[in-house]
């Protein structure tokens, strides 16, 4: 170091020379900079420019003399004659201090050529600086390469220097871990063998060098499935590039199917399963992934990666010869004679893209009736693992029963699918979705269709073992053969599990009543007139005063939250057209004399399940007629609502304490009932109206004379046909309840007159 000689006595003196208010940054510097090896002549004949493999040096990037900004570093690296196809060059460069001005840049060129193998630069503005690691093969013995060290700034015009700290450069020649290089370009194949029934062939590798590309190929016959798995086993640390994969078919840059793991998710595993269609070789791609705008992926030496594929028969007798994928090759069965038979459609999804669709027919019947369904899983001996989702996305098979339109697919029969909910209903109150949901299948290109039901794996530890893929359709009286389409399939075609299931569908009556109730096919009000209880309460098993049914087919009513997060049997993606069964009752309430307030008193029981359990609870929508509004002598019924926008009236169990319509709103919470009543016997749970609510029949009611009650499920549990009695009548009123405290009975508002005027009283909707 000859230079740094004769420099020192000149730095002596400068340094005694400096005041104690000098320049002191990081790039001023203190020592002597030695400035060599500044050109690519320098770095092939001067030995200080020459890098040793596995000696490191330490430099300054600082020119001599006044203006130190711009240095640059050539050094070369010779490749000996024992290098080979696996070599890999390892650059490493990287400042010691804890801070630097400079943002080390490192670039790789061969010996004649001004381009660059490699780049690459430590922004690490404000920060600490990082070290610049380059590996990457160069396995021709007896050449050299350049390596050029300098300054990457942020302002090009304005490039830093560090007089201060050197940094270090390091050149080590490795062997690369990947046996199978060099097979960036002719695939390294992999020998398939049989395991039993199925064909079996793994291999190894690495992604040890920038932009790496490994490939691998095997044979495919057509027919068969094809599932492929790449798995990088945790090393305890996120690798230096994202994983990714793309399955080639024969001859060919076509992509069968291509994948890559999510950011900073480890171990990394992707898998995919592939009917075969095209017999002849198959090439694997392995590689990192490489985003728009994304830098080219850095290799990892330290993680390896593992391929596994399996060949294997399709098992699903459906797709054995041809396949049912497409609504028009669905597999189709007749159910014959009347209602009170079945059948069942088995399947499997056995590789990705795959759908199952079914058709049932059902003969001419002139009374409405229901068509239940359910898949269950069928304990299975699984070829292959079911292919790994996106983090945090569950397992996502779909059931979807669908009613044809027309096979005739134009704008006009569009247009009813669309529109006409004759034709196709759909559920917009309890499914937000469902407007772009319907829509969506009455654009199918294949045939018009109309949802009808859709069941969705949304929350496989909600509804463990598909418990939530069970439904009930009202089927209409038809003159001719009715025609349903199943299909099963997994939500978005990427996904596949190698297991059996099969498809329940049965032919029931609907119940007795609801039937009785139908005229020109539709459902009409079952008449009743409300019965009188005087000072009395509702006599149980008089027929005076009860109502019965059940109530067959629909997900059942939910409310609030429960939309988002589902209940019962209903998961919170579920659809059906018909959301729930409801009857209807109209009663006919009687004549009184001034002032017309009765009490109201209303109870149901719902039938318990064999095992003692709730299938459902009930919701009475309520329709009033308000006698007080006119309407110009037609006798049409002004329905009364609790809004000006038209509120329904409901009345739905909740064990909650909350404000009835007569509580003063000064009152404290202390103060408030709950307004329902729950008792479970063994065999039925009832709710009763409490006390404390002042259910009551208002002036303007008992003047309107008609009260329709539609009752529905809410919450089911169970869609075994379930009965209900609905008990209802009036009495006297005012009547009276205990005060939360315990006091003494407190009565409800009484009318009292004003001037010969009835005032006050029952308000029952306010």
């Amino acid at each position: 170091m000859r230079l740094r000689t004769r420099l020192l006595p000149l730095a002596l003196l400068l340094l005694a020379a400096c005041s104690s208010d000098g320049d002191d940054t990081p790039d001023g510097g203190t020592g002597v900079v030695e400035d060599l090896c500044n050109s690519r002549d320098e770095a092939l004949t001067n030995p200080d420019c020459e890098l040793k493999p596995g000696t490191p040096v330490e430099r300054f990037l600082a020119l001599t003399g006044d203006v130190k900004a711009g240095d640059e570093d050539w050094y070369s690296v010779r490749i000996p004659a024992s290098a080979n196809a696996r070599t890999l060059v390892h650059v490493t460069g990287t400042y010691l201090a804890s801070s630097t001005p400079v943002n080390l840049s490192v670039t790789v060129q061969e010996k004649d050529k001004s381009t660059a193998l490699v780049a690459k630069s430590d922004q690490h503005g404000s920060g600490a600086p990082k070290p610049v690691d380059i590996v990457l093969p160069y396995g021709t013995p007896d050449t050299q390469l350049i390596i050029v060290v300098r300054d990457a700034p942020v302002n090009p015009a304005r490039p830093a220097f560090d007089a201060r700290n050197p940094y270090r450069l390091t050149v080590e020649l490795i062997e690369n871990p990947d046996t199978n290089e060099p097979n960036d370009v002719t695939p390294t194949p992999i020998a398939l063998a049989a395991q039993g029934a199925v064909q079996v062939g793994t291999a190894q590798g690495y992604l040890a060098t920038d932009a790496d590309v490994d490939r691998f190929s095997f044979p495919l016959t057509a027919g068969k499935i094809a599932y492929v798995r790449l798995t990088a086993p945790d090393q305890g640390f996120a690798p230096n590039y994202r994983l990714s994969y793309e399955l080639l078919r024969p001859n060919s840059t076509d992509k069968e199917s291509e994948g890559n793991v999510l950011p900073k998710v480890h171990p990394g595993v992707l898998a995919t399963a592939r009917k075969v269609k095209l017999a002849g070789t198959w090439v694997l791609v392995v590689k990192g992934y490489r985003g728009n705008n994304e830098p080219v992926p850095a290799g990892d030496l330290r993680q390896p990666y593992e391929v596994e594929v399996r060949v294997v028969d399709e098992a699903d007798p459906r797709d054995q010869s041809g396949d049912n994928d497409a609504y028009a090759r669905a597999y189709s069965r007749s159910l014959v004679g009347s209602p009170g038979t079945s059948t069942t459609f088995d399947g499997r999804l056995g590789y990705v893209s795959d759908r199952d669709w079914f058709a049932l027919q059902l003969p001419a019947y002139a009374k409405p009736s229901l068509l239940r369904y359910k898949l269950v899983e069928v304990p299975t001996t699984t070829r292959f693992d079911p292919l790994p989702l996106p983090l945090g996305q569950l397992a996502d098979r779909q059931v979807l029963v669908f009613t044809t339109v027309s096979t005739s697919v134009t704008a006009e029969q569009r247009a009813t699918c669309t529109s006409d909910p004759a034709v196709c209903p759909r559920d917009t109150r309890e499914h937000p979705d469902a407007p772009g949901l319907v829509q969506t299948y009455c654009n199918n290109a294949e045939a018009v269709l109309c949802l009808q039901s859709l069941r969705e794996e949304s929350d496989p530890a909600r509804f463990a073992n598909l418990s939530n893929f069970q439904g009930v359709l009202p089927v209409p009286a038809h003159a001719a053969t009715a025609t349903y389409h199943f299909v099963v399939q997994d939500d978005g075609n990427n996904w596949a599990d190698d297991r059996d299931y099969r498809l329940e569908v049965s032919w029931d009556d609907d119940d007795a009543e609801e039937v009785a109730a139908y005229s020109g096919g539709v459902e009409q009000p079952r008449a009743k007139t409300l019965g009188d209880v005087g000072t009395g309460n509702l006599p149980v098993g008089n027929a005076t005063f009860e109502a019965k049914g059940q109530l067959t087919y629909g997900h059942g009513r939910l409310r609030g939250n429960d939309r988002a997060t589902g209940l019962g049997v209903r998961g919170p993606t579920d659809y059906d057209a018909v959301p729930t069964d409801t009857d209807t009752f109209q009663y006919q309430l009687p004549s009184r004399s001034a002032p017309e307030d009765a009490a109201w008193l209303v109870q149901w029981d719902v039938d318990n399940l064999p095992d003692g359990g709730t299938p459902h609870g009930l919701a009475l929508d309520l329709t009033f007629c308000d006698g007080n509004s006119t309407d110009g002598g037609s006798g049409t019924c002004t329905p009364v609502t609790t809004t000006s926008t038209g509120g329904a009236l409901t009345l739905a169990y909740s064990s909650t304490a909350m404000r009835a319509w007569h509580t003063s709103a000064s009152a404290p919470l202390s103060s408030y009932q709950a307004l329902y009543q729950l008792e479970k016997t063994a065999s039925t749970t009832r709710v009763t109206v409490a006390p404390y609510a002042c259910s009551c029949l208002e002036r303007r009611f008992i003047k309107g004379g008609t009260l329709k009650v539609a009752v529905s499920a809410t919450e089911r549990t169970d869609y075994k046909p379930v009965g209900y009695t609905l008990r209802t009548g009036y009495g006297d009123y005012p009547r009276g309840y205990t005060a939360a405290d315990g006091g003494s009975p407190t009565s409800c508002p009484a009318p009292t007159q004003d001037g010969g005027t009835w005032v006050g009283g029952c308000q029952f909707t306010r």
